[in-house]
């Protein structure tokens, strides 16, 4: 069947080959008349590049992109997400174990490939979930740029999550430890996670701006509808850790040369340096404090509801994340029961 004028064309290559079909086009024409052709790709059967063909010629692209490897789109899409920000560590430490993508082709890159390298990590399901919350928000930005039409990592299957074992709360006697160093900085961080409730991440946000000492509240949070922009009660406990750190001319709580930390500096550079965790009987991780907070409130019978509250729990029986004077009172009074 012969094909429409600039159309394209399906030609077979000559010698063993495993692909042995190559869709072209015509891109241009010489001065004397001659055709300047390029290839789309390659392919193992005839229908296979005439269907790559009619894709092209339903939904024609820059043929310059199809070079774009997924280390090149990478680069793009943190320069266009972050500017001139540092890029948050959990995204770094993912593009690290998607390293057998990084000199493929992005228009060539599918579920298998994704699925394949996340499948052969070895690695934790959050750090999986990571990897894949990567990959398709750099398809989602290719799509946009007209890369690729298909967002193929949104189709990626994550290992069942299995019940978490590594997350333990704080001892009574562990934290009667800590409260007699408190001179140590990565206990006060520590302190300020078992009596905020605060994941570290969202820690790490919380602007000066939202800071009340005199209301002794904050208001930050993240990752669920629930969690963003709550009232984080202060304790009276660590309202003098939380005045210390306070500075009008930072614009984050937690700062490194007044820039803000991600959380992997936080744990390698405070928490794992701090001599008074690294010898508890335990080796904490940092979101162990959000577990220390739940099991004390749990453990001093505070209402669900104000739980839920502090730590920025979802609840049908809260209908509206609207804070009163009173409420905020509530969650203070709660949070000065543990």
């Amino acid at each position: 069947m012969k094909l429409p004028n600039g159309y394209g064309a399906v030609i077979k290559l000559g010698g063993k080959r495993r692909k042995p079909y190559a869709a072209r086009i015509t891109t241009s024409w010489t001065e004397d008349g001659k055709q300047e052709k390029k290839y789309l790709g390659y392919f193992k059967t005839r229908q296979e590049a005439m269907k790559a063909l009619a894709d092209y010629n339903e939904n024609p692209f820059d043929l310059a992109s199809r070079e774009i490897t997924f280390a090149d789109l990478y680069e793009r899409w943190c320069k266009v997400k972050y500017k001139d920000k540092p890029v948050l560590g959990i995204y770094t430490a993912a593009y690290k174990k998607l390293e057998p993508l990084h000199n493929m082709k992005f228009s060539e890159i599918r579920k298998r490939h994704i699925q394949g390298v996340i499948d052969n990590c070895e690695t934790g399901w959050q750090s999986k979930s990571h990897m894949k919350s990567l990959c398709k928000q750099i398809f989602t930005y290719a799509i946009d740029q007209e890369i690729v039409a298909t967002n193929y990592a949104s189709l990626v299957e994550l290992p069942t999550k299995a019940q978490s074992e590594k997350h333990k709360p704080f001892t009574r006697e562990e934290l009667q430890k800590m409260w007699q160093h408190t001179s140590d900085f990565g206990v006060r961080i520590a302190l300020i996670l078992c009596y905020t409730g605060l994941r570290p991440s969202e820690l790490l946000k919380i602007k000066t701006a939202n800071v009340n000492l005199q209301e002794k509240f904050m208001r930050g949070g993240m990752k669920t509808a629930a969690g963003k922009n709550r009232v984080i009660p202060i304790a009276d406990k660590i309202l003098p850790f939380i005045s210390a750190m306070y500075n009008p001319k930072h614009e984050y709580l937690v700062t490194e040369n007044r820039k803000p930390m991600d959380y992997q500096k936080m744990r390698q550079q405070i928490w794992e340096r701090s001599k008074i965790l690294q010898s508890l009987p335990t080796k904490h991780l940092p979101h162990d404090g959000r577990h220390t907070c739940a099991t004390m409130m749990d453990d001093a019978e505070v209402p669900l509801k104000i739980q839920q509250l502090i730590l920025g729990h979802s609840s049908p029986n809260i209908t509206s994340q609207v804070y009163t004077h009173k409420t905020i009172q509530q969650l203070i009074d709660a949070i000065n029961r543990i």
